[in-house]
């Protein structure tokens, strides 16, 4: 069974550098291949030169042709598949924000879903394909997304054609990846041709045959729960059997316990292959396993913030790799670990920085809402300029610490985060989080430092 991380260069796109480092972490711990989902950093050209890298539409300079040749080529070298993943019709924020393609949304205002009834999507996602098709001539599989299709059937043309379907607004959906897949068999016929499996949930079996997905796709169902909340439905697994000869499961190893986390749980993403370990075996006479990815989002969407960087989540990725290929009788305790040894840990010292930098975090907000705080340097207070400076002295103290380690820590997160990516990247998370954290604590230490100068108020102003 294949074990293929995902990588999610929609955020914080890794410097080619450090991208080979973790092709090589991820093997040693038992990766057989890496999913490249590129979203705006592949580059497009001729009439999509646009929505992709030479354009630097995504703000990190990454990646050229020659880069995307390269990563192809180190992949292989290093027996890992290397797969590719473009969108074809959820998920196209980063091609239908551009003007040129508004009207193909599904909805005016939101760019997310791409409508299947007009001619030009097709030649849209098809041209988008064929270009990343072109430069790996030797591929095995391509995966073309269609998660999360949030809006269907809503634009005239669409509502018109589902009415008048016996499937309605499952028709739309199912003739366009029936369609895509076609062309791209037409193309490659050896392919293999992967999606996202949570559009196909709710279809039944006999629609699913109609539209011939069981010959022209191996759905990827994911799940990403800890084993405690993990629960498939057994009448899924029964429409799969029917349909498909093979099934692949997907993981998370990062990017799935929030939309703006920071840290990744080890442990919580170990469960979740755990659980994966315990459903597929019980699964395994009726369902054909062709292999698992293991997630690692970056983003929840193309405009969503980043999260989970992925120096912080290599021990998460590690550990569940090393749990998905123990044996039965390994303990699980040598397999499990919140640290790696230096040696085996690219961006090491960017993932302690971010740790520390939570740690302070918590103990600012600690301060700030402290009981200290809200007892003599309220805003109340502030405002009346009402306070004694014998109990502000000491929240002045405090504060300007930990805005001094604060200061410390983001030169050192902002070296680290240039080495692993881009600009774009390093500004928005350092901006994003640091700021954050400056914003809430600085004017309360400018507030203490002021008043820890006055004598003790006599009565509150006006």
């Amino acid at each position: 069974m294949h074990r293929i991380v995902h990588l999610d260069l929609k955020g914080a796109p890794l410097k080619i550098p450090y991208l080979e480092k973790v092709l090589l972490a991820a093997k040693s711990w038992g990766a057989t291949g890496v999913l490249l989902e590129w979203e705006d950093t592949f580059p497009y050209s001729s009439n999509l030169a646009a929505i992709g890298s030479l354009s630097n539409s995504g703000g990190d300079g990454l990646y050229s042709m020659a880069e995307v040749q390269h990563i192809l080529q180190f992949a292989k070298t290093h027996q890992l598949e290397a797969i590719q993943l473009i969108q074809t019709i959820g998920h196209m924020e980063f091609v239908l924000k551009h003007p040129v393609y508004r009207g193909l949304r599904e909805i005016d205002r939101s760019p997310a879903v791409m409508c299947p009834s007009k001619p030009q999507s097709q030649v849209l996602v098809r041209d988008m394909i064929m270009q990343a098709l072109e430069v790996q001539p030797d591929a095995t599989y391509f995966h073309i997304g269609a998660d999360e299709v949030w809006h269907t059937a809503v634009c005239d043309d669409c509502q018109a054609r589902a009415v008048s379907h016996k499937h309605k607004a499952a028709s739309l959906y199912l003739e366009h990846i029936r369609d895509l897949t076609l062309f791209i068999k037409e193309k490659r016929p050896d392919l293999i041709v992967l999606m996202w499996d949570d559009m196909l949930r709710s279809i039944n079996v006999d629609t699913l045959r109609e539209y011939e997905l069981g010959r022209l796709v191996q759905p990827v169902l994911w799940h990403y729960n800890s084993s405690e909340c993990f629960n498939i439905d057994p009448n899924l697994w029964l429409t799969y059997s029917q349909v498909f000869p093979q099934v692949w499961a997907a993981s998370a190893f990062k990017g799935a316990n929030g939309s703006c986390q920071v840290l990744s749980p080890v442990r919580r993403y170990v469960s979740n292959h755990e659980a994966w370990i315990a459903e597929i075996k019980k699964y395994s006479s009726t369902i054909n396993f062709a292999g698992i990815i293991l997630t690692g989002w970056s983003r929840y969407d193309h405009y969503a913030t980043l999260c989970e960087l992925l120096p912080v989540s290599l021990p998460s990725l590690a550990s569940c790799l090393r749990t998905l290929t123990k044996s039965e009788d390994t303990p699980q305790e040598s397999v499990v670990t919140e640290v790696l040894p230096s040696e085996e840990w690219p961006g090491e010292e960017l993932a302690r920085c971010i740790h520390s930098f939570v740690i302070l975090k918590e103990r600012s907000l600690a301060l700030c809402n402290s009981d200290l705080v809200t007892t003599w340097l309220n805003p109340w207070q502030i405002e009346r300029e009402y306070t004694v400076p014998i109990h502000v002295e000491g929240i002045a103290v405090a504060g300007q610490h930990m805005l001094s380690e604060l200061s410390v820590l983001e030169a050192s997160i902002s070296r680290s985060l240039l080495e692993c990516t881009g600009p774009r990247s390093s500004a928005e998370w350092r901006d994003t989080q640091l700021r954050a954290a400056r914003a809430a604590l600085a004017p309360l230490c400018e507030a203490a430092a002021r008043r820890a100068q006055r004598e003790p108020s006599v009565t509150p102003t006006a």
